[in-house]
C-alpha cells in the first residue's frame, strides 16, 4: 500500500528516536535510584554525591530533548525536507476534481463515471517519487481523503493545505470528499493510480 509522507519516513525515524529517548530516560533515572537505594552508601551521605554523574544525568537528556525538538523543527517547517519530483496541486469543485502536475501543458478534471468509484480521468503518479501535494477549493470545502493512504486534507477557499506524498506500491486507490459540500457530495470520487516509471502512454486511462 502506498504511503504518504507528512514525513512519513522522517517521521517514523524521528518516531523510533522519541521511543528510545522515552523509555532511556525513565530507565535511567530507576537505575540510578535503585543503585542509591541499594548501594553501600545511604543516601543521606554525603560523600555519596558525585558531581560528575550529577551533571551527565542531567544535560545527556537535556541535549536528547532539544535533538528531538530541532529534528520535529526541521519536519514541520516551511522548506521542503525531501527533494520532490514535481507539484500536484488537487482543486476541489462542485463537483469533482481538478488536478494540475508541474511539467503538463495543462490541468485537466477527474469526472465521476457510470461506474461506481471510477472517474473518466484519475490522478496518475509515478511509483517511488515524492511529489508535493498542494490542496484548495474554488468554491466550498471539500476535504482530500485516501483512506488507503492515510491521508486526508482539507480543500478550502483561498488557502492552500500542503503534504509530501510518497507512493511505494503499485495499484488503484480510491478515495472520496469527506466532506459535507452539497448535493453532489456523493459523486466526486478520488481515484489515484500509481504507475511504474515509463510504462504505459496513454494519459487518462481508467484504473
Amino acid at each position: 500500500m502506498a504511503s504518504v509522507l507528512v514525513g512519513n519516513e522522517i517521521y517514523e525515524g524521528l518516531l523510533w528516536y522519541l521511543v528510545l529517548l522515552v523509555a532511556f530516560i525513565p530507565a535511567w533515572v530507576f537505575l540510578v535510584l535503585g543503585w542509591q537505594i541499594t548501594g553501600k552508601y545511604n543516601l543521606s551521605i554525603a560523600a555519596n554525591e558525585n558531581n560528575v554523574i550529577e551533571w551527565a544525568w542531567t544535560l545527556v537528556p537535556t541535549f536528547m530533548v532539544f535533538y528531538l525538538c530541532f529534528l520535529n523543527l526541521g519536519c514541520v517547517g516551511e522548506d521542503i525536507p525531501v527533494r520532490s519530483e514535481g507539484v500536484v496541486k488537487v482543486t476541489g469543485r462542485q463537483w469533482l476534481w481538478s488536478y494540475e502536475i508541474s511539467g503538463e501543458e495543462s490541468g485537466y478534471d477527474s469526472i465521476m463515471t457510470d461506474f461506481v468509484d471510477s472517474v473518466d480521468k484519475p490522478l496518475r503518479l509515478v511509483l517511488n517519487n515524492y511529489y508535493h501535494l498542494v490542496v484548495t477549493s474554488s468554491d466550498v470545502i471539500h476535504s482530500f481523503a485516501l483512506p488507503e493512504l492515510n491521508l486526508k486534507m482539507d480543500a478550502i477557499p483561498g488557502r492552500l493545505n500542503q503534504s509530501i506524498m510518497y507512493a511505494d506500491h503499485l495499484g488503484c486507490f480510491v478515495g472520496y470528499c469527506s466532506e459535507l459540500c452539497g448535493a453532489g457530495h456523493a459523486y466526486m470520487p478520488i481515484v489515484l493510480e500509481v504507475i511504474a516509471p515509463r510504462s504505459g502512454i496513454e494519459m487518462y486511462d481508467s484504473c
